[in-house]
């Protein structure tokens, strides 16, 4: 029997509104990720800045921390161990190499004091080997008189007698790749506790308690702190960068970072200039004065004490014992019982992602937060209301979504992408990664949210909400995690069935990365691993 006008008026504009609801949706997801990539730049800036006034160093390593060293391992050793206070390692009589990690390439010029601290062998030899760059650039080394002190060393690489091969070269003006490579006599013990970057002993400090001006570059700001401009247009930024690694100072430069144009364009310009001025200090257009004024806060502070890491050990436990007493007395009426779970179980990880800046390394405190999450998020399925594998529907329905994601990449991207992709081994590990995720999203939240709601559409918009919120602050991934979320949270409300979605997502990620180019979709990576 056909609908009456009303009814069909009334649908029209339910219809309206969920559309207008999605694209405010999407506009504020954006709005959040550029607010946090500013807050994230003009952080960084007042850090860089504060250290630039009071000689400091961002190049400083804890050789203690398998975090600091590359690959988590010493390369070329069997024998070795991170304690407490240093990295220990018995040689065999063949040399091994420690990699220091690096966030970006290193400005070698101004940072040229290597400082190791470390106690070996008297007849140990110690050689530093330097990558410039990584799109295939060799490797540069030098020997560093080791002397043994009982202290380490002190030394300035621009001193140092640089090879390639058996051939004489200049001392590096970069290093994007870093490491010490130490050949002791076999039995002996290395015990090696931190290494820097220091400044260059005739580096000038950025001076604080001088108005910030900015001049265009090529320009000077006598009397005032230089702060140069980076023009919008790419062609002119060219210009303008060769117009500033040209300039003979021995000063870390502050540039302004345009503000306009995508959070992918913004990270695009960003590791340029790191390119072409290492040891830059971006800083973001629209807090220009809150990064200074929070530099200048930083520099004349006191050492910080503990209180945030126990405040947030308080919170960590808080949040476990929350989970703990909720699991085991929950809420007797349905609806709130079902609002508790959803909101438990996305807690964890939101705040993770959002709120703690998860580096994919986590700490004690977060692998309690990631630890309890799981649990408790697989203890919800206990009765089970949901299936492993679906209908041929199903998995037809899934097959839809790839399709889908397949046209706008090509679309949006053309058949040129990114050409990115996933080993084996990486597909396998994302198949998993995505079944979990929508088992949390769909079996635990949006079956929840239905209860909650009672209504299919607002269960579908809030279970997508949610996924599109654990993927911040990837702009261009929030967005696609929230249309593909409503597909599958839909899905899964037809069929209750997880690994069609499984599929569809990963399959849907694979071809995302492949086709589109960066300045579209920077990455897979979420919350603080999007920025490095």
């Amino acid at each position: 029997m056909p609908r009456s006008p009303a009814r069909r008026a009334g649908a029209l504009l339910k219809g309206c509104a969920g559309v207008l609801l999605v694209a405010a949706t999407a506009w504020a997801l954006l709005q959040f990720a550029r607010w946090d990539l500013t807050a994230h730049l003009r952080d960084a800036a007042a850090r860089d800045l504060a250290q630039a006034a009071s000689g400091g160093t961002p190049y400083r390593w804890r050789l203690s921390d398998s975090n600091d060293v590359i690959a988590g391992r010493v390369f070329s050793a069997r024998d070795y161990g991170f304690g407490a206070d240093e990295l220990v390692v018995t040689s065999d009589g063949n040399p091994f190499e420690v990699g220091l990690v690096l966030a970006r390439t290193v400005d070698v010029r101004r940072f040229s004091g290597l400082r190791v601290i470390a106690r070996c062998d008297p007849s140990t030899r110690l050689r530093i080997r330097v990558r410039e760059r990584l799109d295939g650039a060799d490797f540069i080394s030098a020997e560093i008189p080791f002397g043994a002190p009982p202290h380490g060393l002190s030394v300035d690489l621009s001193t140092l007698a640089w090879t390639s091969g058996d051939h004489p070269v200049e001392a590096p003006r970069a290093a994007a790749m870093l490491r010490l490579s130490f050949a002791l006599p076999a039995g002996s013990v290395a015990r090696l506790s931190t290494a820097s970057l220091d400044r260059a002993v005739d580096m000038q400090r950025i001076r604080l308690d001088m108005p910030a001006e900015i001049v265009a570059p090529g320009h000077r700001a006598d009397g005032h702190t230089a702060v140069y401009r980076m023009p919008e247009d790419a062609e002119t930024q060219k210009a303008a960068l060769n117009t500033l690694a040209a300039l003979d100072t021995k000063e870390q430069l502050p540039v302004l970072l345009p503000q306009s144009g995508s959070i992918e364009r913004k990270l695009a310009l960003r590791s340029t200039i790191y390119a072409r001025l290492p040891g830059a200090i971006l800083i973001p257009d629209a807090a220009k004065g809150e990064a200074f004024a929070q530099a200048s806060a930083l520099a004349s502070a006191r050492p910080a004490n503990d209180t945030r890491r126990n405040t947030r050990w308080i919170a960590v436990i808080a949040y476990c014992l929350a989970l703990a007493f909720f699991r085991l007395r929950p809420p007797a009426r349905k609806r709130l019982r079902a609002f508790v779970e959803a909101a438990l179980a996305l807690a964890g990880p939101l705040w993770l992602v959002i709120g703690d800046g998860f580096d994919g390394k986590p700490d004690a405190a977060q692998r309690l937060l990631i630890g309890a999450s799981v649990l408790y998020a697989i203890s919800l399925s206990v009765p089970r209301h949901w299936r492993w594998n679906g209908s041929a529907r199903a998995w037809a329905l899934g097959a839809g979504v790839v399709l889908v994601a397949l046209a706008s990449a090509l679309l949006l991207g053309g058949p040129h992408g990114s050409g990115r992709a996933l080993g084996q081994a990486q597909l396998a590990r994302y198949l998993l990664w995505a079944l979990f995720q929508q088992y949390l999203i769909c079996a635990v939240c949006t079956e929840r949210w239905h209860l909650v709601a009672g209504s299919r559409v607002l269960a579908i918009y809030l279970g997508a909400l949610g996924f599109a919120l654990l993927h911040f602050p990837n702009g261009a991934l929030m967005l696609a995690t929230l249309a593909g979320g409503m597909c599958w949270c839909a899905l899964y409300l037809r069929e209750r069935a997880l690994l069609p979605l499984a599929a569809s997502h990963a399959a849907s990620a694979v071809v995302l990365l492949a086709l589109l180019p960066r300045d579209m979709l920077w990455s897979a990576e979420v919350s603080a691993r999007f920025f490095q």
